[in-house]
């Protein structure tokens, strides 16, 4: 038995860059298409965003040889696709590299160097715009029902019934706003 650690420790999965849009044409599009080219490599991919691991158990998820495993992970990683996360020791004392997703999630564009750009453009408004309703949602919740996630009581202290809070319904229909703008403005440019 070792003293060393050998269970995976917790990684966190979420992509926190920013949006990576590569235009089809752009030199890092080219180190994307060549890395996934491969089945295996969008499998170990997918595997890896389902849930991190090392080399081993990858190799083990997707039934497959450590040697492959490893060869395709090099290509993701030169391709920003995945990342290694975190180390930790098997009961032998070697360091094994942890495995997550890339920091940037990757969006590839089909299209002109204008429309590459006013997607990009139209994907970063959406977004703050999403934060920004989220906000507004939590101040219009506030100001009408009160703190959230606090209970509203009746006259007789009883919990009154719950029915859709005013700032997810707020939420919701700022949402549906949001994707027609999106729509109608995809549409005109």
């Amino acid at each position: 038995m070792s003293l060393l650690p050998s269970s995976t420790p917790e990684i966190d999965t979420k992509q926190a860059g920013e949006i990576q849009i590569l235009g089809i044409d752009e030199r890092d599009t080219d180190a994307v298409f060549e890395t996934l080219s491969s089945a295996t490599a969008r499998n170990l991919l997918v595997t890896i965003n389902d849930e991190p691991g090392t080399s081993s158990e990858l190799a083990d998820r997707l039934e497959t040889s450590i040697q492959t495993v490893s060869y395709h992970l090099d290509a993701l990683v030169d391709a920003e696709l995945v990342q290694v996360a975190d180390t930790r020791y098997s009961e032998k004392g070697r360091e094994m590299k942890i495995y997550a997703p890339g920091e940037n999630p990757v969006v590839l564009v089909v299209g002109t160097e204008e429309r590459t750009h006013g997607i990009r453009s139209i994907l970063k408004r959406f977004l703050g715009a999403i934060g920004a309703l989220a906000f507004l949602s939590l101040i219009v919740h506030t100001l009408v029902e009160g703190f959230p996630f606090m209970a509203q009581t009746a006259a007789g202290g009883q919990p009154e019934p719950a029915g859709w809070p005013t700032g997810l319904a707020f939420f919701i229909g700022g949402l549906v706003i949001l994707l027609i703008a999106l729509w109608w403005q995809a549409s005109h440019n």
